[in-house]
Order: structure tokens, then sequence, then C-alpha cells
């Protein structure tokens, strides 16, 4: 199956927003250039500080996945005219389709003094405005209405987590520096990651290193469920994980919902790919790694059935045909196709959430990060997913097309030589089904060039429906 592109069809690269009644600003809002001229006028730096807007980038928009609202987050970079510093600044605009549904909102942060304690250094803009000709609630991180122990956390809540890592420094006199924490994932009302970085010096021998840890604040009850896994994972013995491990929690702080986790040893297969490693023996590793951890016996009580899986699809498909109006009935085609051949199947452990930024590579040893989706599941569903992120090349646009088949290819051999033949039967369908998923997480995203984008991802669903079925 095969998208088609002749003349008189939306050509490939258009950026442009559909028409949405329900969200008759989401054109303006979704435009770049507009939005930085509108940020500018409104945004109000706080009291003391003066900031000027160099670029407005749109990182993050969640259309269509509510009938009520639009989340659209934005990255501003900033310049101090004073000092001439440079930071990013995140924000998010807040769309509602019941007329003056965002003002009240808006109106009622404003009372619960959104100002309240959040620590200096991460004070920019008032963290709350109201833009009425977009009809625009803008929040401005790290106020999130639906993540108010943000703040806490930011303000030191966790107490000093050097404390967490001293164990795990070599022998000697060290002396510890400060602690910095980098923001480095934020998805506005539902949670967000930090990297802190802690630097030290032996004192004898006058060695440097600096030990990193994450973390993560989450919304609902996934952290507790989370570290009970990674808790687990951790206190097996050795010879019960050498086929693959799971990251270690420092800390859980179930009043923050709340993580502390180690940083995992050697380096992503995204990030391994870009650095021209084998695409091959990444590809063999890694499917060694997840197929080991499919067939493992772990404590994991959450069950994900295939309606889910279904439902997941049905979105991203709906999702897509909005994006992209040219090619719904090729988008819809591959649903039905989809829908129509998944069944219940035995279940085992699944990630989730498995892509090359979640697998990390240390020589022999393979780490598998971010479990916090992690669930009982169709397993195959997992291996599908990490296959359509590699045949869609996300984050890999620097990677040779033949680097990514290479490292696809060699993962789904690797893979199905060490799980039971059964399990390949519904590897197209999943696939197909994965590979619409990333299409609407490339969107989603707002990837540069995310048109071009998306339409490979969806021929390459046809493709697999048609070369890869049994």
């Amino acid at each position: 199956m095969h998208i088609r592109t002749e003349e008189g069809r939306v050509a490939v690269g258009t950026q442009g927003f559909p028409h949405d009644p329900d969200f008759p600003h989401l054109i303006a809002a979704s435009d770049p250039g507009a939005m930085l001229e509108i940020f500018r006028e409104h945004l109000r730096p706080i009291p003391g500080r003066t900031f000027f807007i160099e670029d407005c980038v749109p990182f993050r928009f969640r259309c269509r996945q509510s009938v009520s609202r639009c989340v659209l987050q934005y990255t501003l970079r900033l310049v101090e005219p004073d000092t001439g510093h440079r930071r990013e600044q995140w924000v998010t605009g807040l769309l509602h389709s019941k007329e003056g549904e965002a003002e009240r909102v808006w109106r009622e942060l404003r009372a619960a003094d959104p100002g309240r304690d959040i620590p200096e250094r991460w004070q920019s803009f008032e963290p709350l405005d109201f833009i009425p000709e977009l009809d625009m609630v803008v929040e401005v991180f790290p106020f999130d209405r639906r993540l108010p122990q943000l703040r806490a956390v930011l303000g030191g809540a966790l107490g000093p987590l050097e404390a967490l890592l001293r164990a795990r420094r070599g022998p000697g006199r060290w002396r510890a520096g400060d602690e910095t924490l980098e923001p480095t994932r934020y998805r506005t009302e539902l949670g967000a990651a930090f990297r802190c970085s802690i630097p030290a010096r032996e004192a004898r021998s006058g060695r440097e290193e600096t030990q990193r840890c994450y973390v993560k604040v989450f919304r609902n009850h996934h952290a507790e469920e989370t570290y009970r896994l990674l808790h687990a994972s951790a206190r097996r013995p050795a010879r019960d994980r050498s086929s693959y491990a799971l990251v270690s929690p420092l800390l859980h702080r179930s009043d923050l919902r709340t993580l502390v986790l180690e940083e995992a040893p050697g380096a992503s297969m995204q990030q391994q790919l870009l650095e021209g490693c084998d695409p091959a023996a990444i590809g063999r590793r890694a499917a060694q790694a997840v197929a080991a951890f499919h067939r493992d016996d772990l404590e994991i009580h959450r069950h994900r059935p295939v309606e889910d899986d279904l439902a997941d699809v049905r979105r991203a498909a709906d999702a897509v045909a909005w994006a992209c109006p040219e090619f719904r009935e090729e988008v819809e085609a591959i649903a039905r196709e989809v829908l129509g051949g998944l069944e219940d199947v035995a279940l085992s452990p699944v990630h989730g959430d498995l892509k090359p930024d979640h697998v990390f590579l240390d020589g022999d040893r393979v780490t598998l990060i971010d479990l916090d989706s992690a669930a009982l599941a169709d397993p195959t569903r997992d291996a599908a997913q990490l296959y359509a992120y590699l045949m869609g090349g996300v984050g890999l646009e620097s990677v040779s097309r033949a680097d990514t088949l290479a490292a696809a290819d060699a993962f789904v051999e690797a893979y199905f030589a060490c799980v039971p033949c059964s399990w390949r039967r519904r590897f197209a369908k999943l696939c197909a089904g994965a590979l619409l998923e990333v299409a609407w997480a490339i969107f989603r995203h707002q990837e540069a060039c995310w048109a071009p984008k998306v339409t490979a991802a969806v021929e390459e669903a046809g493709r697999a429906l048609s070369e890869m079925s049994p």
C-alpha cells in the first residue's frame, strides 16, 4: 500500500494546520512567527527583570486528543539585554472549545496566587497570563496547575541529592560541589524530568568527577508503581538480570509523587546511531535485551488489554487523518486492517514506551529506562513500537536510511530468534499500528518539516501490511 501524491493533492512539506471549527484560533496558535509577536506583547517579566524573546519554537502539541481543549507547548529563547545571558523558557497555551471557558479558568487560577513558592532561580515572566485575541490561557513553567509539587521539588523539598550518590563514589576523601538541576523533559499537566549534576573532587589525588541522577515528577500514581518495579529488580541477584538491566531507584517521595533515579551507563541507541556506531550490532544487542525482558518474571501488576492497544491505534489514525486530511483514505484503510486483526494473547512484561532513546548500551550491558508505562500486555507490540521509531527516523534525522534500516532489520531478526515463533504472526499489523502512532507523535512534537515525515511514516505502515504479512 502506497500513499498517492499526484498533482492536486496537498504538497508534501505543507506545514499548515487544518481549520478546526471547535478551535478557531488554532491556526494562529500554531504559527511560530505569530506567537512570537503575541508572547512579546503579552508576557510580563517579573519585577526587576528584563527579557527579550528572540524566538518561539513549538515543541509539543496535544490537539484532537480531547474534545474540550488543546494543549500547546512552546520553547521561548530569551536574552537578558543587560547581561547578554541566554536561556530557554517553556510556556504552555491552553485553548478551550467552550466559549468563555479559558477566561474563567484564568481568573480561577489567578485567584490562587500562581506565583507562590516558585524559587527565584526559576522565575522569568509572571506565571499566568490570558491572551484575549486567542482566548488562550498561558502557563509559564514551572507553574502547572496539575503538577503543583513542581515548585516544592525545585525549591529543595527532596533535600540534598548528593547524599544519595555519595556511596557510589570510589574510595577517598571527596568534597562535593553545588548541585545543578537542569530540565530535560516536560509534558504539561503530565510530568517533568530533570538531570541533577554534582561535581566532586578527591582531596589527595585532585581527581574530579561529576555524578548525575534524574528527578522525575509525576501527576499520578505511576511514580509508586515504577518505584516498586525498579526496586524489586535492583534487589535481584545479578545472574537473574545478566541479559538486561533496569535503571535503579535512589529515592521515592510519595507525597511529592517524585522519583530520583540513577543515571543509566553508556549511551542510548539513538545517540550511538547518531555517532555512527555499527547499526546492526546495536539492533542485535537491543533485541536480545528486550526479548529477555519480555520473557522475564517481573513484579508488574498493571494490565494492558488489547482494547487499549486498539483504542490507541484508533486515536492515532483519527488524529493523523485530521492533521493530514489529504491522506485520510489511506490512513483509514490501514487502521481498518490493523483493528480487524488484533486479538487477545497471553500477556508478558512490556516496557510500554519502547523507543531508541529508552535503550542504553554500554558494551554488552543493556539498560532500559523510563518504565513508567510498564505493564503486562502483548510483548510483540513493544517490539513493533521500537521498530516503528527506527523506521520513522524519529530523532535520527542525520542517520542514513541505510543505517536505520540495518538497525531495524537486525533488531527484528535477533528478537524473533529469542521468542516464540507464534509472536511473529501478529508483528506486521502491530508494526502498521505503531507507525500510525509514530506519525502522530511526529506531528504532536512539531518536528521540523513534520508533514513529509508523517507522510513517510504512513507510507511505511502501508508497506508493513503488504510486505511483512505472513
